[in-house]
């Protein structure tokens, strides 16, 4: 029986393709083989030059319209994340530039997963990643965003921050978390209700401390966020970047030590 021709073969791969990644396991059912015969022809594809291997079991797939030895385009990071550490969701300042609350750039996508995670800092394929291990990988405060075909979970706005609150780092520190709440406020993207809920999901001691301090300075007005904050903060004293060593100027009602330099409200 004559072998299948390649572009026939990637037709029929690219249908179940989402962003022009497929895995082993949607390509052996595409084309009706088992794993062992799939890896071979994907291999094969990708000797050819029709296929580019993401990672292990993963695949970015050429257009029709392209001819072989000539480079793929660079895969679309938020589908191979998508793909390669589910579950997970996009996070952290890459969520933030996501929803314009930044236009500071970074190398990597920032990926939050369930997996447990080796290194924090990966490459695959042609895409960067910095890894956040996540045990609520799902559930509320996740939105879903369409890349081309395919579906990706990014964190909404309330959560992104509250994490960042947590860990701040997940944003490149308290100087650059204090400039993204900021942005929130200025462009009303602050739900003080959905904020409160997402406090009440994943928010720490510490976090609320963080927020309490932040939210006295620069949203003032939003009395239900920072009665939440006062209430629930606990007992202790944290840094408000947990980064930098110094401890700074303690204020004591927040329980923050006041470790970095904070722009005056209205700068």
């Amino acid at each position: 029986m004559p072998r299948e021709p390649a572009r026939s073969v990637i037709a029929r791969l690219a249908r179940p393709a989402e962003g022009g990644i497929i895995t082993l396991d949607a390509a052996a059912r595409a084309l009706q083989k088992d794993r062992r015969a799939t890896t071979r022809r994907l291999g094969a594809l990708v000797r050819s030059g029709w296929l580019s291997r993401v990672q292990r079991g993963v695949y970015a797939i050429r257009p029709l319209e392209a001819r072989p030895g000539i480079a793929i385009a660079e895969e679309d990071p938020w589908i191979v994340a998508s793909r390669v550490f589910a579950p997970c969701y996009i996070a952290g300042w890459t969520a933030a530039g996501h929803w314009e609350l930044t236009e500071q750039l970074f190398r990597s996508t920032f990926v939050a997963t369930g997996r447990p995670v080796r290194r924090s800092d990966v490459v695959v394929g042609s895409s960067a990643f910095h890894l956040a291990r996540r045990s609520r990988a799902g559930g509320a405060g996740l939105t879903t965003v369409w890349r081309g075909r395919a579906r990706v979970s990014v964190s909404g706005v309330e959560r992104t921050l509250v994490e960042a609150f947590v860990n701040p780092s997940w944003v490149g520190g308290v100087r650059h978390l204090t400039d993204i709440y900021r942005a929130a406020i200025a462009d009303s993207r602050l739900d003080p209700a959905k904020l409160i809920r997402e406090l009440r999901r994943g928010a720490t001691g510490a976090a609320l401390g963080r927020l309490g301090l932040l939210c006295e300075r620069y949203w003032p007005t939003a009395s239900r966020v920072l009665r939440y904050a006062r209430v629930h903060r606990g007992s202790g004293y944290v840094r408000l970047d947990p980064a930098v060593t110094p401890r700074g100027r303690l204020v004591r009602r927040w329980g923050v030590w006041v470790n970095v330099t904070l722009p005056a409200n209205g700068q």
